[in-house]
């Protein structure tokens, strides 16, 4: 399916996996839209999208169901689904929902993890501090979000996380989005702060700040791209 960047999403495990066909195929209708292929009213082209994919229908459907619930299609009986635009409190509101969600998860890890796995996360933290190359600092943000998850040792959690993990701007966030790796490690300074502290409401209040910094950012790229309603 080409060389796009494509999203992780949380596993039964508490882990990260690699996306199923249907959520790649989701990730590259999203990209078409950050990227003004298919616009605002404009029908999916389902057909076109598997050929060009080479996969089967089967997948792209299962992206537009998808796709409709996470609100960026509206799919219409006999008709097909068809793009809407995106409205800055829905952006805000997924961020925050991420910030909320995250938060929990580190405020369970205080109170459920050891103290291993805290250093594990320190030492993902000070590599994360070191990195300047946008895919090399998503994968050990992805593997501090796992090491997170799993230390939290709930599967509600993990099953909200596979839902809402999804991320409005496709391909690598901190490629795409200006200025967020910098907010992003002064943000995770604050979250390690409080893990390694023991305190859970600190590290959960941390992860809330942090995505609404991000927030900001990513309001202001998908204002410029014009791409708010």
């Amino acid at each position: 399916m080409g060389n796009q960047q494509v999203d992780f999403v949380a596993d039964e495990a508490g882990g990260l996996s690699r996306p199923t066909s249907a959520q790649q195929v989701a990730a590259h209708i999203r990209r078409m839209i950050f990227d003004q292929r298919l616009r605002a009213g404009e029908r999916v082209p389902q057909d076109e999208i598997a050929a060009e994919l080479r996969v089967s229908r089967v997948p792209v459907r299962e992206a537009v169901i998808a796709l409709d619930r996470e609100g960026w299609v509206t799919s219409r009986p006999h008709l097909g689904a068809f793009v809407n635009g995106l409205d800055e409190n829905s952006v805000r509101d997924h961020y925050e929902l991420l910030g909320l969600m995250y938060g929990l998860a580190a405020r369970r890890a205080v109170e459920r993890g050891s103290e291993d796995g805290i250093a594990t996360l320190a030492n993902i933290a000070k590599d994360l501090q070191a990195a300047t190359e946008a895919d090399t600092f998503s994968a050990l943000n992805t593997a501090f979000l796992r090491q997170l998850l799993l230390m939290a040792s709930s599967r509600r959690i993990t099953a909200v996380a596979r839902v809402i993990t999804t991320n409005i701007v496709p391909g690598n966030f901190f490629a795409e989005v200006p200025g967020v790796i910098r907010i992003h490690k002064r943000g995770m300074r604050t979250v390690l702060k409080a893990l390694r502290a023991g305190d859970g409401p600190g590290a959960e209040a941390a992860f809330v700040d942090l995505l609404r910094a991000e927030t900001d950012s990513v309001v202001d790229l998908l204002a410029e791209r014009g791409l708010l309603s």
